[in-house]
């Protein structure tokens, strides 16, 4: 069994291009679905510093984007921000 930290290449990325504290954009999609909606609002209470930026429906209605601005203090706080987001119902991908 590896003690191997799963989120130490994303950790790397995120300190070799970002000089922390800093602003960072985080962007998803997810089935446009009251489930989703519903999910995404329990989701932004986990964060202060977290500003929905921008919203976009897909040309069909099916799916809806996502971005935000966060103010993260580290690497740790990204990662933590991508973890719940993988929580959330009906998503479907984190950019």
């Amino acid at each position: 069994m590896s003690n191997a930290d799963p989120f130490e290449k994303f950790r790397t990325l995120l300190e070799a291009h970002y000089t922390f504290p800093c602003v960072y954009t985080h962007k998803f999609i997810g089935k446009n679905s009251t489930i989703f909606k519903t999910s995404v609002e329990e989701f932004e209470k986990k964060f202060i510093g977290l500003t929905r930026s921008g919203e976009r429906l897909s040309a069909s209605g099916k799916h809806l984007s996502l971005t935000y601005e966060y103010h993260a203090a580290n690497a740790n706080e990204v990662i933590a921000l991508a973890v719940e987001t993988q929580k959330i119902n009906d998503l479907i991908y984190i950019l």
